[in-house]
């Protein structure tokens, strides 16, 4: 290393490189007590509690922003938990389920003593029930709201509409929704048969009004239809279509027709009316199809009687507005005589041969056979004299 002398310009003031050592050349003693110096112990005491303020600062900016999360979260969450289509998405799920008593309940539906089909058994032996649903769109106000959905019924996305109100509030805060009950769709069943006779319905026994008429309150679904009439008539077993929710419903019509033993119970019915009437000793038989007239007020009349003389040929149809149609194919015969005196002397009258006439209706059915009601009586239409 060079002098002073002998150093270039403008590095005068650099110190010597052995001068950069900071403890060479120092006693023993002076060098084990630098770390120890008044002024640098004093700085180090009052660092850790810069670094405690510092943490204490972040800690608490990072509790504030916690609680913000949290907050948010939970403000999420009670809005998605207390939204319009949640009612919606329970009731729908319960009928998909086929938890019919938990729907019931959660859309506020009374169920009466007619609604039978409104069972857990009942629905359960339904086909072609919801399978799944898609909530389409949310409009929701401060006291209304309208759900609209899409559900899945027999392979099919068929539309349904949801009302539901504000009930109150839950925390002050949050809107509490209740669902309106939604209209049902109904089955609806005409039996041409007589009327109140007893059709099961997906199980359920049913019986029909003085019309022959039925209707029920239904789910979603497709309901099996079955009517017995026993050993008099029989019917062809049908289903009952419900689409979807308050869907106007299409009436299945039940026919029935007589069996082997109904048609001979018929039979037996027009010919037990036809003897009623001849056995008669009038002229004028009650709630007959044929009469005899001419008569003279002022002779006595004695031994008055009819005979048949050939029964009339019919034939049973099917069911008309107030019965199995019976109609005459070919009339029968009857003759009315009778003994007579008065003021033109004494002697025998007959009247005939007269058309006898069977039309009418079988109405129903009992322990005795059938029931046979004429359509014409005493010299109208369908009579003769």
């Amino acid at each position: 290393m060079t002098d002073g002398a002998d150093r270039a310009p403008g590095w005068e003031s650099v110190p010597d490189a052995d001068s950069l050592h900071g403890d060479r050349g120092l006693p023993p003693a002076m060098t084990a007590t630098v770390g120890t110096a008044p002024g640098r112990d004093a700085t180090s005491r009052r660092r850790p509690r810069r670094r405690t303020a510092v943490v204490g600062l972040v800690a608490g900016i990072t509790a504030s922003v916690l609680l913000l999360v949290v907050a948010g979260i939970g403000w999420t969450t009670g809005s998605d938990d207390h939204s319009a289509e949640r009612p919606v998405q329970s009731f729908l799920r319960d009928v998909e389920d086929g938890h019919l008593a938990d729907a019931l309940e959660t859309a506020g539906i009374h169920r009466g003593h007619d609604d039978v089909l409104l069972t857990d058994a009942v629905y359960a032996r339904a086909g072609d029930r919801i399978t799944a649903h898609r909530i389409t769109s949310v409009e929701q106000g401060s006291d209304r709201a309208v759900v609209r959905a899409v559900v899945t019924q027999a392979g099919r996305g068929v539309p349904a509409t949801f009302e539901l109100e504000r009930t109150g509030t839950d925390w002050g805060v949050f809107p509490v929704w209740s669902l309106r009950p939604p209209a049902l769709g109904s089955v609806q069943v005409a039996v041409q048969g007589p009327p109140r006779s007893t059709v099961q319905v997906a199980g359920a026994d049913v019986r029909t009004d003085a019309g022959g008429a039925a209707e029920l309150r239904a789910f979603p679904g497709s309901y099996g239809v079955h009517l017995s009439g026993g050993e008099w008539f029989t019917a062809e077993d049908t289903r009952a279509a419900v689409p979807g929710f308050g869907a106007p419903a299409t009436p299945v019509v039940v026919t029935t027709t007589l069996t082997d033993a109904g048609s001979r119970a018929a039979s037996a019915a027009v010919d037990a009316w036809v003897d009623g009437c001849v056995a008669s000793a009038l002229p004028a038989p009650a709630g007959c199809s044929f009469s005899a007239s001419g008569e003279d007020p002022a002779s006595t009349w004695t031994d008055q009687k009819w005979t048949l003389g050939a029964r009339p040929s019919v034939v049973i149809g099917g069911w008309a507005s107030k019965g199995w149609a019976v109609q005459t194919r070919s009339p029968g015969s009857a003759t009315f005589t009778a003994r007579f005196s008065g003021p033109t002397g004494q002697g025998t009258a007959t009247a005939g041969p007269i058309d006898v006439n069977a039309s009418g209706w079988i109405t129903t059915f009992g322990a005795d056979g059938a029931t046979f009601v004429p359509a014409v009586a005493n010299g109208q239409s369908d009579s003769g004299s």
